[in-house]
């Protein structure tokens, strides 16, 4: 790592502390330079458009680095007096002791943690039906692996987020695939729409979004794509959700890129309009303000070897 300032490298136990610069002067006079250089390492060094179909990585904060050892050391320690013996008296036993691998410990608590629904990731492919979708009216038919979106429903473990990014695969059968999210209620929220605006096998795709509040919808945008969209298959679409901040891709290609500050808050949905089709197949929504689902995330990536101890027989 270099420091972003001076472009030198970084000491070990700095880059615990700032990964980004070689001491704190240097952090210093980044943030005083112009609003013209600020842009310009942002561009360099910044999480936007053009490292959109990278892993995003989450910003360093000051202080970030402190906040997860402390989280680590006390998890760390509940799980260790967890796997504690109960009681306090002893035997001893005149057969030879037998060291035995113990199923368990610290990797297996862990595991359960993160099985157990901590990931900041939640996940639907309807086979349940429709016991996480509400809406005020008819239900969508669900079929062969697919839901069909009819009116507007919103998947309740979304309602109360801000900032995410969520991801679903989908056809459209006639016209678009359409989907709403900071839907605060089937009155208020912004909608997306994935139109084929022609057939034939040149570009034939459009973007179509706008905004709903109070029930009525308002500044409808129209925007043609450069993508040929068939119908019958599937597609991915990925939509970030970050402050007044909206990225939008289809199978990693980025399409669009918008900005609103009027819903702050609401989850993810999907609806069809007169005349629309489209099939739902399972839908994605990862939570970016949660510290405990940042760092659970990170940490389902190592793997935690079986304690190993001696018990007498």
């Amino acid at each position: 790592m270099v420091c972003i300032y001076c472009r030198r490298p970084i000491g070990v136990l700095r880059r615990i502390k700032d990964p980004n610069f070689c001491c704190d002067a240097h952090r210093q006079k980044l943030v005083s330079k112009s609003a013209r250089a600020l842009r310009d390492a942002e561009d360099l060094y910044g999480a936007d458009a053009s490292s959109w179909n990278q892993e995003q990585k989450p910003k360093h904060r000051p202080g970030q680095a402190t906040t997860v050892f402390a989280l680590m050391a006390i998890v760390f320690l509940l799980l260790a007096v967890s796997d504690l013996p109960v009681g306090s008296s002893a035997y001893v036993s005149p057969m030879p002791t037998v060291s035995k691998t113990r199923k368990g410990g610290v990797g297996d608590s862990l595991g359960k943690i993160i099985s157990s629904g901590a990931s900041a990731t939640q996940r639907d492919d309807f086979r349940t039906g429709l016991t996480n979708w509400e809406g005020d009216r008819s239900d969508w038919p669900v079929e062969g692996g697919y839901a069909r979106p009819t009116s507007l429903r919103i998947w309740k473990k979304s309602a109360s987020l801000s900032n995410y990014e969520f991801e679903f695969m989908g056809q459209i059968e006639r016209k678009s695939m359409d989907w709403a999210f900071r839907a605060t209620d089937t009155r208020n929220y912004y909608a997306t729409k994935l139109a084929i605006t022609r057939p034939g096998p040149l570009p034939n795709a459009g973007l179509v979004r706008f905004v709903v509040l109070d029930g009525r919808e308002r500044e409808r945008v129209e925007l043609p794509l450069p993508l040929t969209l068939e119908r019958g298959v599937d597609y991915r679409v990925r939509v970030s959700v970050q402050d007044n901040r909206f990225l939008t891709s289809v199978n990693g290609q980025l399409v669009s890129s918008w900005s609103d500050n009027r819903i702050p808050r609401g989850g993810v949905g999907f609806f069809s309009e007169d005349g629309e089709s489209s099939m739902l197949k399972w839908v994605t929504v990862s939570e970016r303000d949660s510290m405990l689902g940042r760092f659970v995330a990170y940490f389902s990536l190592i793997s935690f070897p079986a304690a190993q101890y001696s018990r007498t027989f």
